[in-house]
């Protein structure tokens, strides 16, 4: 094929125009998008286009680089379109851009999707394998799996897990990453392993490197932290920076986008619209404790610790119905001023929670425990099934959110021993702290992913952590 611009193959009725054209087979809604194109390919701006070029990056239009940029962070509300737009630039840097010249001899060239959970990648994918339906395009497809699709070149478009060891060692003429704002927490199934923002775009950038392809990044803004944040900070409004960050709410990109959905949105819930809608980092979460301070505290290799007489140990667990969350039990003893994880179990569901709670108290049993005490909103079933076994159940006097705080001075001053569970690890790394109406902190983990190891660690170092109450000389537990 000859030589085209990404912008006339969006044009071009037998390459992606069928893709984006909108109901009126005109690209009208596209026109801003296609501003932020001629950004990233170094393509000349028409000077009437300037001011949406200041909006979105802060920047003089004047003085960006002529080549365009390697790496684009495209930070817009939801149904602003990024997805799509994100699709068009790996088909393009796929099939058009030429990168496949640059191939030695049995190298692979290969278009990559990541996201922090691998399904999440498949809507960029499915934009990709869309754009290929157009009648010039449709005969390059020459062989589909559900992960992806191969093209008469030898190139192949591929969903990839967000990991930074899963996307070494590859030729790529391209890599999009969906959702980055989204990295550095356990997904939402607990995690096997965290995936971490920084790790991975440094994995990514050598594979780019010589091919010369794109790396675009997208998502929503939200919490002030990670890569995208830093990357936000760094080069936003900076005419020198090489990294091109485009940022605006979601009908700057997309004005077919209702604007009552954005104010229903905003009356419900304003800070979480803002992020959604508006292209705003959210002010009201933080980071709860940086991952170091965790992997400080970690004892590496041990997975549990026998129990020993004359130890006295704690009980704490987090019973769910067995549908959705997983079940934890954490087990714990105090030496000096020190707590001690001693054993943790997570319970995957699906599950019986009685007979879950069978398999805890037969732990508990080993440790000489018939006692333990549970989430503060546990339902009335579980205490009513540790009876049944014998063991005495008791509702933390405290929400969850309190235990993590009673918890993050013991974690800061390397008073607690933690196992080296990586799950546990994710889930605390993870953690979010919102700040609410009357500056009430609230410590959870973010949307979709989980904290219940976390959860079950916090209520068993406090209560290892307290003074035992004694009736005379005896001990009440």
């Amino acid at each position: 094929m000859k030589p085209i611009t990404c912008l006339q193959a969006i044009e071009d009725e037998n390459l992606f125009r069928p893709f984006l054209a909108d109901r009126d087979d005109s690209l009208a809604s596209w026109v801003n998008w296609r501003v932020a194109l001629r950004c990233l390919y170094g393509l000349p701006i028409p000077e009437k286009r300037y001011d949406l070029v200041r909006q979105c990056t802060g920047r003089d239009p004047a003085k960006l680089p002529a080549d365009g940029f390697d790496t684009a962070l495209i930070l817009t509300g939801r149904r602003s379109g990024k997805s799509k737009v994100a699709a068009i630039v790996g088909a393009f840097e796929a099939v058009l851009a030429g990168h496949e010249q640059k191939l030695s001899r049995g190298e692979r060239g290969l278009v990559t999707i990541s996201a922090p959970v691998k399904r999440q990648g498949r809507i960029v994918r499915d934009y990709l394998r869309a754009i290929f339906e157009t009648p010039l395009l449709k005969a390059e497809v020459t062989d589909e799996t559900k992960e992806g699709f191969e093209l008469r070149s030898g190139v192949r478009i591929e969903i990839m897990a967000g990991d930074f060891r899963t996307v070494r060692g590859y030729t790529l003429l391209a890599a999009i990453v969906d959702e980055i704002a989204f990295f550095n927490i356990a997904n939402e199934d607990g995690g096997s392993s965290i995936k971490s923002d920084n790790e991975l775009i440094r994995a990514l950038k050598p594979s780019l490197s010589t091919t010369s392809g794109r790396l675009c990044l997208i998502g929503s803004p939200y919490a002030k932290r990670g890569w995208n944040y830093r990357t936000y900070r760094k080069h936003f409004g900076n005419d020198a920076g090489r990294v091109l960050v485009w940022n605006c709410p979601s009908r700057t990109m997309n004005p077919l986008l209702p604007q009552r959905v954005v104010d229903d949105a905003m009356a419900e819930d304003s800070a979480a619209a803002r992020s959604e809608y508006l292209g705003e980092f959210r002010d009201d979460v933080g980071e709860f404790l940086p991952r170091s301070v965790i992997e400080n505290l970690i004892v590496q290799g041990r997975k549990e610790l026998l129990p020993r007489e004359g130890t006295r140990y704690v009980a704490f667990c987090d019973v769910s119905g067995g549908r959705g969350d997983d079940a934890a039990l954490a087990i714990a003893h105090k030496l000096n001023r020190k707590v001690i994880i001693d054993k943790l179990v997570r319970y995957r569901p699906p599950f019986s929670p009685q007979h879950v709670i069978e398999l805890m108290v037969k732990e508990l049993h080993r440790f000489g425990l018939r006692k333990i005490s549970g989430d503060n909103y546990a339902a009335d079933f579980v205490a009513g099934g540790f009876k049944a076994n014998g063991v005495h159940y008791v509702k933390a006097e405290k929400p969850k959110s309190a235990l993590y705080l009673e918890l993050l001075p013991r974690l800061c001053s390397g008073e607690v021993e933690l196992l080296d569970d990586e799950v546990l690890i994710n889930q605390l790394a993870g953690l979010e702290r919102r700040t609410r109406s009357g500056g009430k902190d609230i410590i959870d983990h973010p949307p979709g992913s989980h904290d219940d190891l976390a959860n079950a660690v916090a209520g068993v170092a406090v209560l290892a952590a307290a003074k035992p109450m004694k009736a005379g000389a005896i001990s009440t537990d």
